[in-house]
Order: structure tokens, then C-alpha cells, then sequence
């Protein structure tokens, strides 16, 4: 990260703003979601891109909260009508919404990546069990029955494979068939699709070199931390039906080899006993397709969607999403939003320092003023101090890297700063 939670500080210690939650109220507004949903009633607040909407129905006031993702369209003062709000129609079905009964009887298949290359690849930064979670609604809306995880990962925070790994064990595996298609998993990447049953490998893919390492210093864990990590792989083994021998391979400097029964299954040893060495040790294994494949560890190596749904099984499948130069799978409206998720956090990594910058140098300016000519300055830093907010809003994880503290102490220095504000004002 370009700056720690000590430099913040530094720069903040006197700093301490809010931003007003405070909106106008506008009556007979209308909002159309993605989904084709239209809702009429009232917003009530407007922050980084959601909406606090308030419907009533019959007398009963509800108040929900739409995030930017979930809006198309809004309309102000449309003349709605006034306590009976009602939920019109949805729109015809798109090319990705779930088929109607009668239709073909292929299952709808979608993709989303879990990393994106190109430096937007970290596990923890880039690639998070909440960018997921918040789209499984749109998947089971659009009717998914087999999610692809398609991986381009060079690794990143253990912190986050757990999580990762219960999301996709109690969250994905009940709803859909998932697959892993590995364009590149290494480390803490690798460990996070351990938990999939079903693998297949990109022809250029790779998987493993799973060691850990102490933030920037480089250094390797030890002792009890990678006793904790060495355990915590052999669960999440179990849950993908690998044999612990494998990932211990590619965290740690053991040898491995396997063996074929007459049947073609292989039994793994963390020796050199087996018939084919698969590691033979002085380093930590990373498979590629071909070892991959030929140890029973891929189901298949399929460079396109096409050849994927072929090694998959699958005679018929509608792969739901829309095809878009530069992809080479269907953008489907939950990888879409996997693609925003990804493009907001390398913006706000990349203006991270200005936010700060701009925080810090308005507030200095506005303590040094009149309280009656403070206000221009108190705007600005206001401002900025709200795009620190949308940051972790967006991604929670950018509380701990780089305010070196969890969320709930994140928005608890946030609300401080509100109250500064108040009094500075």
C-alpha cells in the first residue's frame, strides 16, 4: 500500500471532520433498477452513489438502501402518486435473465473473475469474499445454475482465504455447480480455489507456490503462524477432496509423489516412494495444466468457454451475459459489477494519497480561519473525508490495509470526524 495508518495519523492529528449524512428530501421520485424494476416514493439521503428511498404503501412507510450497481435510472419530482407507491411490471426479458418455463433445458452457466491481472489481482485488495457476496442476488436472479470462478491471481493477505473459502463452502456451493478455472492461482489465490472441487486449467495456467510472507518485509512465516496456515490448508483440503500431502507441497520445501491404481486412482505420498516424483523438494510445488492433468488434480485444460463447457460435460449450456470485445466469456450483470468492484478500488489505491493530502491541508487551512470564512475550506476537506468513506465502502478490507484496523474502528474514527465538523462549523 502506498501509505500506512502511521503516516495517516500523522497527517490527521488534529484532523477530525465529518461528512453530513444529511440530503434533501425530494417527494414523487422514481427509480428504475437494472433489473427493469421501477419504485416510486421519496429519497430520503444520497452518499457515494446510494440512495436511502422511502416507500410507502397502504399508510406503512419502508425505508430501503439501493447501491449504485443496482440503479439504472433516476427521476426527480415525477408527480407520483402519493401513499400508495406500487412496484410496477419488469421490463421483457433480457438476453441475461432466467429462461421462462418451456424454454430450453440447457443450464445457464455464468462467469465472474476472482482477479484481473495487470496489477488488479491481490487477494484481499482486488479479489474479496464481499465483491462475491454482494452479487449473488443478480447470479440467482439471472437464473445461474453453474458459476465459473475464473482466477488470474498472483496472491495477497492470508487474512482473506479463509473467508474466501466459507463463502465459497457455505455460500456458492449450496446454490450453484462451481467450477475453478485457473489462468493463474498462485499462493494465497491457489489456496482460496482449494476449496472447489471441480478444477480446470487454462493451456498457460499455474497453481501453487502457496508460501507466506511477513507484509513487505518479505521474511517467511514461521513457528505458530505457519503452523496456523499449514492447518488451516488441511481444512479447507478436506473440502475440496484434496489430499493434504498436495498443498503441503506448495507451502512448504517437502517432496511429493504419486502413484496409479489399476483403476487410475492416485494415491499421494510426501516422499519420494511413490512410481512418479511430482516434487522432488529443495523447492515448493506449482502445478501447470499438464502436471495438473495428468495427476488427476485438473478435470481438464480449456482455453475458452466452449472448450470449457465441453470438458465440463456439458452438451447444451446457455452461458448468460453478453459477449464484449477484449473478453473472452460473456459478461454477465454480476461480473459486471466484479469488474466495476475491481475498477473503483484501483482508483481509489491510485488517488489514495490525494484523498489524504486534500483532507489534511483544507482542514489546516480551515483551523487557521475565522470561523466565518472556514467554510469553503471545511468543504473541501469534507469531501475528501467522504471519499475516504466511499473507499472502504466499497472494499472494507482498505480499513486494515491502510488504516491498520478493522472496520468497526474505521467508522468509529469516521464518526469522530463527523462530530469535529459539527463543532468547526
Amino acid at each position: 500500500m502506498t501509505i500506512r495508518m502511521t503516516k495517516l495519523l500523522s497527517l490527521l492529528v488534529a484532523a477530525l471532520l465529518s461528512v453530513s449524512l444529511t440530503a434533501a428530501s425530494w417527494a414523487n421520485d422514481r427509480v428504475t433498477l437494472t433489473d427493469g424494476t421501477v419504485v416510486e416514493g421519496t429519497i430520503k439521503q444520497e452518499l457515494d452513489g446510494y440512495i436511502w428511498f422511502e416507500i410507502r404503501k397502504g399508510g406503512i412507510v419502508n425505508e430501503v438502501i439501493y447501491r449504485a450497481s443496482q440503479i439504472q435510472k433516476i427521476e426527480r419530482n415525477v408527480g407520483a402518486q402519493a401513499d400508495d407507491t406500487q412496484q410496477t411490471q419488469r421490463r421483457p426479458e433480457r438476453r441475461d435473465q432466467p429462461r421462462e418455463a418451456g424454454a430450453t433445458g440447457a443450464p445457464r452457466a455464468a462467469v465472474i473473475t476472482l482477479g484481473g491481472g495487470s496489477g488488479k489481482d491481490m487477494v484481499g485488495l482486488y479479489m474479496t469474499a464481499e465483491s462475491v457476496r454482494r452479487v449473488i442476488p443478480q447470479l440467482e436472479e439471472d437464473g445461474v445454475e453453474i458459476l465459473v470462478l475464473r482466477i488470474n491471481s498472483g496472491g495477497g493477505a492470508l487474512l482473506e482465504i479463509e473467508r474466501l473459502s466459507d463463502l465459497i463452502e457455505e455460500e456458492l456451493k449450496p446454490k450453484f455447480r462451481v467450477v475453478a478455472w485457473i489462468d493463474s492461482a498462485i499462493s494465497a489465490a491457489a489456496m482460496t480455489a482449494h476449496t472447489v472441487e471441480e478444477i480446470y486449467f487454462m493451456t498457460t495456467g499455474a497453481y501453487g507456490a502457496c508460501t507466506g510472507f511477513y507484509g513487505a518485509s518479505g521474511k517467511a512465516i514461521t513457528d505458530r503462524v505457519l503452523e496456523e496456515a499449514l492447518y488451516l490448508m488441511e481444512r479447507i483440503s478436506d473440502r475440496g477432496g484434496y489430499d493434504h500431502a498436495i498443498m503441503r507441497a506448495m507451502q512448504i520445501d517437502v517432496p511429493l509423489s504419486a502413484s496409479f491404481d489399476e483403476h487410475g486412482r492416485v494415491t499421494w505420498y510426501q516422499d519420494h516412494s511413490g512410481d512418479h516424483i511430482v516434487n522432488p523438494g529443495g523447492r515448493v510445488l506449482t502445478f501447470n495444466s499438464q502436471t495438473a492433468k495428468r495427476f488427476g488434480f485438473s478435470r481438464g485444460t480449456a482455453d475458452n468457454v466452449d472448450e470449457l463447457a465441453k470438458a465440463m460435460g456439458l452438451t447444451e449450456v446457455i452461458w448468460v451475459g453478453e459477449q464484449e470485445r477484449g473478453f473472452g466469456y460473456p459478461i454477465s450483470r454480476a461480473e459486471r459489477e466484479i469488474l466495476r468492484f475491481r475498477d473503483r478500488v484501483e482508483r481509489d489505491e491510485r488517488n489514495l494519497n490525494n484523498y489524504v493530502d486534500r483532507f489534511q491541508t483544507s482542514l489546516a487551512v480551515a483551523q487557521t480561519r475565522p470561523r466565518e470564512e472556514r467554510g469553503p475550506f471545511l468543504n473541501r476537506a469534507r469531501e475528501a473525508l467522504r471519499q475516504i468513506g466511499g473507499m472502504v465502502r466499497n472494499n472494507p478490507n482498505f480499513a486494515l490495509f491502510v488504516f491498520g484496523t478493522d472496520e468497526d474502528g474505521f467508522w468509529e474514527w469516521y464518526r469522530e470526524q463527523e462530530e469535529m465538523i459539527r463543532r468547526l462549523g
